[in-house]
């Protein structure tokens, strides 16, 4: 099951450079002037810069590190050591790895930017008008946890791998094409 909730905020107006998307932190950023200031009116929501990104650190102890990310956008893509201007912005929360509560902090964020900032929000590629789809598909992802036995938020779900159905494959796997070089040392012996 997919548990990352992903929302893009697509710009209908003017695009945002990482000066403008910097203010988010409550500051201007020293070497990128902002060229506006709406993104000063997000600073509440407590967003740190997190290398090329924005996150909202976990102050409690279930759950993960980072509540929720903010990656700038360009072309539909996140992007990385990029001063703008962007097209959109992505909201990235996991509802495995947080606590249920936390969806709170979510969908404060998904509020502030649709009040603040002219943007058009996405979700599983349709435009949306308010968080009830958000909150309906983290609430499908925390009931079929629980259904098995793994609270989300908890140390269990932060121990599961998300990866290990794409990373490894075992119809992939052909037991001739693995050789071991200790036996294949002894055979030309």
């Amino acid at each position: 099951m997919e548990n990352d909730i992903l929302i893009d905020f697509r710009f209908t107006k003017t695009k945002p450079g990482f000066g403008d998307l910097f203010l988010i932190t409550g500051e201007p950023h020293p070497k990128f002037a902002p060229r506006n200031n709406s993104f000063e009116k997000l600073a509440p929501l407590g967003f740190e810069q997190l290398d090329d990104f924005f996150g909202i650190l976990n102050s409690e102890e279930a759950g993960d590190d980072v509540i929720v990310w903010l990656f700038p956008m360009l072309n539909g893509e996140e992007v990385f050591h990029s001063s703008g201007s962007f097209d959109a912005i992505r909201l990235s929360y996991n509802a495995l790895r947080n606590t249920a509560d936390s969806l709170a902090i979510l969908q404060a964020c998904y509020d502030a930017i649709t009040a603040n900032l002219d943007t058009e929000a996405l979700f599983e590629g349709n435009v949306i008008r308010s968080f009830e789809p958000v909150s309906a598909k983290a609430n499908e992802i925390i009931s079929y946890w629980r259904n098995n036995q793994i609270e989300p938020g908890s140390e269990a779900s932060l121990l599961i791998d998300e990866d290990d159905d794409e990373d490894w494959d075992d119809d992939e796997y052909i037991d001739e094409d693995w050789v071991d070089e200790d036996e294949d040392d002894t055979s030309k012996k």
